[in-house]
């Protein structure tokens, strides 16, 4: 089961469907029929499926992408390329 996001990822979401031209107003946190709306538009405009519901994909195209809790574990593409790299 996927969390639901928290008032500011969905600040974020709007933001940067506010900054693509897609949302008008000031992001409030409030994941609303506006933001839906906005969504879908520019679902359709990136030729994605226009649900308006958020995944993955649309949050990659809005520059945003997934979050993940267990990310700061991860190491960063440079500390890989360092372990890979060492003798």
């Amino acid at each position: 089961m996927q969390q639901q996001p928290t008032p500011e990822r969905y600040r974020e979401i709007q933001q940067a469907l506010i900054d693509r031209g897609f949302l008008e107003g000031e992001p409030t946190g409030q994941w609303d029929a506006a933001s839906i709306e906005a969504l879908k538009r520019f679902q359709a405009d990136q030729q994605l499926p226009p649900t308006g519901k958020i995944d993955a994909l649309s949050l990659i195209r809005l520059g945003l992408g997934p979050r993940r809790q267990n990310l700061a574990l991860a190491p960063s593409p440079a500390q890989a390329s360092e372990v890979q790299t060492q003798p």
